[in-house]
């Protein structure tokens, strides 16, 4: 019998998930969580971390902008983030690469995160970001007079605050 114990024990532990940090990443995601492939969670962590954003208001911004579909399109806006391919053709082109890869979700979610990291450096409010990133400079002004949040800004806010919760921060 307590052969029988000591290996339930054994298998037990060993069938337990591995959860590992690598180069200070807060977490690496083993399997899809919270309806986020994998993949655009691993990337949001490493283009999160490159330019000191939060990877969860990353994931919020893929989720609301394309549903995590990394060819979507709506207009001159494209990809994983909705990057307008032609206004940050430069920013495509610093990074090594061209415009025309905007379908690449690590690319597109790099381009984002490069082009969110100079608006938080210069305007600091998450939400005044947001409204410039979503182009919505009307309502900008009038959360700047009132306080008022639009249902992206306040959609990508609650978001992102709910997949912190759920990745332990």
């Amino acid at each position: 019998m307590r052969k029988y114990v000591g290996f339930l024990f054994a298998l037990v532990i060993l069938c337990q998930p591995i959860t590992v940090q690598a180069n200070s990443l807060s977490y690496i995601v083993p399997e899809e969580v919270d309806g986020i492939p994998t993949e655009i969670s691993q990337n949001a962590e490493i283009i999160g971390h490159e330019f000191n954003i939060c990877p969860e208001l990353l994931e919020a911004i893929a989720y609301y902008e394309s549903n995590y579909q990394s060819t979507a399109k709506n207009g001159p806006c494209k990809g994983l983030m909705q990057v307008n391919a032609h206004i940050h053709k430069d920013r495509f082109i610093e990074a090594g690469w061209s415009e025309k890869d905007w379908a690449d979700a690590y690319k597109n979610m790099y381009v984002a995160a490069s082009y969110l990291h100079d608006l938080f450096v210069e305007y600091e409010d998450v939400a005044e970001v947001l409204y410039l990133y979503n182009g919505d400079k009307t309502s900008l002004e009038k959360y700047r007079s009132s306080g008022y949040l639009s249902r992206y800004v306040q959609s990508v806010l609650t978001k992102s605050e709910e997949l912190e919760r759920a990745h332990g921060k």
